[in-house]
């Protein structure tokens, strides 16, 4: 640079920390001034805007103006990232304060509409906890009021945990069909009755598909998955009911 140039003070000594995709020192915070709660909310933010999979150690650092080496401080590596983000997503607003007042049918409702309204705002998480779970305070606590609304609605705890694993299943299920390929999507179903056509012998061959044809084509997805919550309440009531 000329010597008309703006001054520059004299670089300083090189921060050990840094590796070659750190974020430039001059954007970093001070060492020692990073949370783990800021971590947590920095990776949530992340997995919202990216999804899970954009979720690592290097852009975690550079989102938030620290090295790596000081991220590592806190959390041990992506692995343990993913459990925060997971727990925290858990913990937030899928089980909400009031969830203890109401009827049970109302509540259970309430626990599956969290879980897919939360997971679905992060792309990605539904693949984690299907492939690895999660046992972080959170999802602990999400667990035990499940249990405890099915044991309001009158189950043994061997009847609860049963009816328990029924429900996940049935939830997180829909969810990973829905975000790879739903066999039930209406968009997929639709050609069904074209094929009844091409299939047919006549007018008056395969009359329920042609009939089906049209509701094939607009019932959603969110229809069936409230008959499936709508099959399963049922199946609790009936199972209390006979141990009365």
């Amino acid at each position: 640079m000329s010597e008309s140039g703006p001054h520059r003070p004299p670089a300083g000594p090189p921060d050990p920390t840094a590796g070659p995709s750190d974020p430039p020192a001059r954007e970093r915070r001070p060492w020692g001034s990073i949370s783990r709660a800021q971590i947590v909310a920095a990776a949530l933010e992340i997995t919202r805007r990216d999804g899970l999979g954009a979720l690592t150690i290097r852009a975690l650092a550079a989102d938030l103006g620290v090295s790596r080496m000081a991220l590592y401080r806190h959390v041990s590596g992506k692995d343990e990232l993913v459990a925060l983000v997971m727990d925290a997503i858990a913990a937030r607003d899928i089980v909400p304060p009031d969830l203890g007042a109401g009827p049970w049918p109302g509540r259970l409702r309430r626990i599956a509409d969290g879980l897919r309204r939360e997971l679905g705002a992060y792309p990605g998480t539904i693949d984690a906890l299907v492939t690895r779970g999660d046992h972080g305070p959170g999802a602990l606590r999400l667990v035990e009021t499940i249990l405890a609304t099915l044991a309001d609605a009158g189950l043994d705890e061997r009847a609860a945990v049963r009816y328990y694993l029924v429900f996940i299943d049935l939830v997180l299920g829909r969810m990973h069909f829905e975000a790879h390929g739903d066999p039930i999507d209406r968009h997929r179903n639709a050609s069904l009755g074209v094929h009844g056509r091409a299939a047919g012998d006549g007018p008056g061959a395969l009359p329920r598909l042609r009939a089906a044809e049209p509701h094939l084509r607009e019932i959603t997805t969110a229809e069936v998955f409230d008959t499936e919550l709508d099959m399963l309440i049922r199946a609790v009531e009936a199972e209390a009911g006979s141990r009365r």
